[in-house]
């Protein structure tokens, strides 16, 4: 079904009306009723949207499969959820950070400007006055780059068009967070585990040995998603901890109890997230809005993981997308 899709335009498809008009949960329940394969193809979902498969369209969900690859090879859901040869193989030595930072290095620490976040852009005549609380820019072109649920939240003037207003107010964010949990050692890898765990309980349910490739200490990360990852936005931080303890002392034994250090990082609680990995399309809203996901209005570019033709979700279409804009904006000049 994925491998049939336009991936520029998955709501062009002839059937894109009917898989748009159910849940993926209801495509699960008619296709896969056996429990084995609720369970799998759940946790995968999971793992990949931070959603539960009701809260999604099946077309959304084709859609991001079909974008797991590139224009020679076709996304597959497999690529999603690999370790060896997919989305989850490779992490970067000191942290995904370091990608911002170089990058604010190669454009100059005084060409930016911190701790203004946007909050109105009016088109003044030929430019665009760019305003936060303190300060404004004036610009020819201005490029959102923004989930679209964050991108509401900018007053806009004139406004923007019924459409795009629409598609914002109607993609919310998964819910996701993480816990790290920190070691003396990697204790797992003496047992010959690979720390990688698929469960269908408990409050951490997937998770992946964040170590070091030298094994000077340990870390165990879990991913916290969906309905638990809202249960837990409730609680203070240290009955969180409790709750993943005893996950990861059923998963690896008694030896995971003795933590050295915590991380609970919970996106869902963060001003400029509100949750993650991206913005995702309950029924209805593909078809009837998806097309103003991308498409600029005026001298106003949308770009983000979300307004990606390939790996929406991933920084990989964070990057695309602003090519993309960059593109529009360098045949304008």
């Amino acid at each position: 079904m994925a491998t049939e899709l336009d991936v520029d335009a998955p709501w062009s498809h002839s059937r894109s009306v009917n898989w748009d008009s159910e849940t993926v949960q209801s495509w699960l329940n008619r296709e896969a009723p056996h429990p084995d394969a609720q369970f799998l193809l759940t946790q995968g979902l999971q793992s990949v949207f931070s959603t539960e498969p009701r809260e999604q369209s099946l077309l959304y969900t084709l859609a991001y499969i079909a974008a797991a690859g590139n224009a020679t090879t076709r996304g597959t859901f497999e690529r999603l959820i690999d370790v060896a040869g997919g989305a989850q193989e490779q992490r970067i030595v000191g942290g995904t950070q370091l990608l911002a930072i170089r990058l604010a290095e190669r454009i100059g620490l005084s060409n930016i400007i911190f701790n203004a976040p946007v909050r109105n852009i009016e088109l003044k005549g030929d430019t665009y006055l760019v305003s936060s609380n303190n300060q404004s820019v004036i610009a020819k072109h201005v490029v959102v780059a923004m989930s679209p649920p964050l991108a509401s939240r900018i007053t806009y003037q004139p406004l923007l068009p019924a459409a795009r207003d629409h598609l914002t107010q109607r993609m919310p964010m998964g819910s996701i967070g993480k816990a790290f949990a920190a070691y003396a050692t990697p204790f797992w890898r003496e047992a010959g585990l690979n720390g990688q765990v698929v469960s269908d309980t408990g409050a951490v349910r997937i998770t992946f040995d964040s170590s070091p490739d030298d094994g000077s200490f340990g870390i165990m990360m879990g991913f916290i998603e969906a309905d638990e990852m809202r249960r837990l936005d409730r609680l203070p931080e240290h009955e969180i901890i409790e709750e993943i303890t005893k996950d990861l002392v059923r998963y690896f034994g008694p030896r995971a109890a003795n933590v050295q250090n915590w991380v609970i990082q919970r996106w869902d609680l963060e001003q400029f997230s509100r949750g993650g990995p991206a913005a995702y399309a309950p029924p209805g809203v593909l078809t009837a809005y998806g097309t103003s996901l991308k498409s600029p209005h005026g001298r106003l570019h949308f770009a983000g993981t979300e307004a990606s033709s390939f790996w929406v979700g991933f920084m990989d279409g964070a990057i695309r997308s602003g090519e993309r804009v960059a593109t529009e904006i360098l045949m304008d000049l």
